[in-house]
């Protein structure tokens, strides 16, 4: 199996190590780079980049930040693992303005 779909979350396939868990307040959230979205067995790479999950709600924040015009497969491009570090680190209201204002918020 390609490197950037071995594990998944949902219909989120990623790679080892690119998914995280971050909490703000009373919310727990998984933050990743998906190297692929996996729509009831078709693997679409082209659906990739870093997605937030609302682990406490069981809700997609976003998905598809940062993609990776290559795809997935490979695994996360040196972009994507800069971009999951940034995030990650955000102070918590940045994130909640950040997640908020993406177009792929839900």
């Amino acid at each position: 199996m390609s490197q950037g779909i071995q594990n998944r979350i949902g219909n989120y396939m990623h790679a080892d190590g690119a998914a995280r868990r971050r909490r703000i307040g009373k919310r727990d959230y998984i933050i990743g780079i998906a190297g692929a979205y996996n729509a009831f067995g078709l693997i679409g790479p082209e659906h990739n980049g870093l997605f937030i999950l609302d682990d406490t709600k069981k809700r997609v924040v976003l998905d598809r930040h940062a993609e990776n015009p290559q795809g997935g497969y490979f695994g996360p491009s040196r972009e994507q693992w800069a971009e999951l570090e940034r995030v990650m680190k955000m102070e918590p209201e940045h994130f909640k303005t950040f997640c908020a204002n993406h177009p792929r918020a839900r």
